[in-house]
């Protein structure tokens, strides 16, 4: 019922929305890094924002996608909307006005944080937990404060299943003030200032309809499993986890939040990127273009402006330093629709994405046609003494025309 195909790309700003909601893909690796950091620090309590991003953000794009809509369809829609994001199946015939108890053996969270981790001791499907209660909010017309929802079995614990029940009831999750509209950067971008970008660009821009939930609603691609996250939804993540951080150490937690979400980037940076570069798609559509080192960058670059994360571009470009340029960084417009303007710069998965592909390029064989984006070659980069360090000197947030971030050794 839901098709990704109605929803054109806005190449103007290098962004993707679906009913009011922007979106971007992230890699199994990013996000299960990102919610570890978060349950791991268990001095704070992380339930209530965990769940209550997911909900905020699917409530408001399911109440526009189903306008209109019987019951039945919304539910259809709502299912159709999670299996074509690559989160998994679920069945929501069985809600009904007293609320729903789920069972799903196919958990993008559960299924990838096995994979990564192993066995967890705790339930860690906290997305779908709030998904279900926005489901629930829309088709029977509840406000979100009036629904307790909580995830009962889980796989990832060595449970058959992950199980979630939703009921009316006082509500047990965060709930956020209405956002601010959008609002893109109009400054003038530059350019990557190489012929083959645009080739690039186009020919992911053409995978966009591709890359969607397959008939276990995931979506295997570049030697990882995507998601197509509400941007809302995983930035609010990270806003939230520092803010928490900050409320209980001052200045120590906001230094340590920082260093945590940039390891959650150089994640994404050294496992996505290292499985992008390393693909079969890569191979046929990037490779023949790239003669130097500094082009690898710039095919990711081309790449990856098809993936909603705004449009990268690099102003300097050596082994020893790089300026990276973001217009409409996802992170930064993000924080202006949930909390205005910013006193410092706050886009940690970018400026920490940048580092580690800096690291591919050129601290190992990658472009010598070595796979290495394994949780050891993960290990070997933390461990470098010639480690890439990121320095934020302009954030759209704070107020600057774009994102600019300093990757020196």
């Amino acid at each position: 019922m839901f098709d990704i195909r109605n929803y054109p790309f806005d190449q103007e700003h290098s962004c993707l929305e679906v009913g009011g909601e922007a979106m971007v893909f992230h890699c199994h690796h990013y996000l299960n890094y990102l919610l570890r950091s978060i349950l791991d620090a268990d001095y704070i309590d992380s339930r209530p924002f965990l769940i209550g991003a997911a909900a905020d953000a699917v409530y408001h794009q399911l109440g526009n996608l189903c306008k209109g809509l019987s019951s039945a369809d919304a539910k259809k829609m709502a299912a159709s909307m999670y299996k074509t994001f690559g989160y998994g199946l679920i069945d929501l015939n069985g809600m009904s006005e007293e609320g729903l108890v789920l069972s799903t053996v196919k958990s993008f969270f559960s299924k990838t944080w096995s994979m990564k981790f192993g066995q967890s001791n705790m339930p860690v499907d906290y997305y779908t937990s709030g998904f279900l209660a926005a489901a629930y909010a829309v088709i029977y017309q509840r406000p979100l404060h009036e629904i307790h929802v909580k995830q009962t079995s889980c796989m990832a614990c060595g449970d058959e299943c992950n199980t979630h029940v939703v009921r009316p009831g006082t509500g047990n999750f965060e709930i956020y003030p209405a956002k601010n509209p959008i609002q893109f950067s109009d400054s003038p971008r530059r350019s990557l200032e190489w012929e083959h970008e645009q080739t690039i660009t186009n020919a992911f821009l053409g995978a966009q309809a591709q890359l969607v939930g397959n008939e276990e609603g995931y979506i295997p691609a570049f030697g990882v499993y995507l998601a197509r996250n509400q941007s809302d939804y995983v930035n609010r993540l990270q806003f939230e986890f520092m803010r928490a951080l900050r409320d209980v150490a001052g200045e120590y937690g906001e230094k340590l939040g920082t260093e945590l979400l940039l390891e959650s980037g150089h994640a994404c940076g050294f496992f996505t990127y290292g499985g992008v570069m390393t693909s079969d798609e890569w191979n046929a559509a990037v490779k023949p273009y790239l003669h130097t080192q500094e082009d690898w960058i710039r095919g990711l670059a081309a790449l990856i402006n098809a993936m909603g994360w705004g449009y990268h571009t690099a102003v300097e470009l050596s082994r020893e330093r790089a300026v990276f340029r973001n217009y409409n960084d996802f992170e930064d417009l993000s924080y202006m629709r949930m909390y205005g303007r910013a006193d410092k710069p706050v886009p940690t998965a970018t400026s920490g994405g940048y580092s580690g592909l800096m690291h591919l390029v050129y601290n190992t064989d990658l472009v010598n046609g070595k796979v290495i984006d394994t949780e050891e070659g993960f290990r070997q980069l933390r461990r470098s003494k010639a480690k890439y360090k990121a320095h934020m000197t302009k954030s759209i947030a704070c107020g600057d025309g774009y994102l600019e971030v300093e990757i020196s050794i």
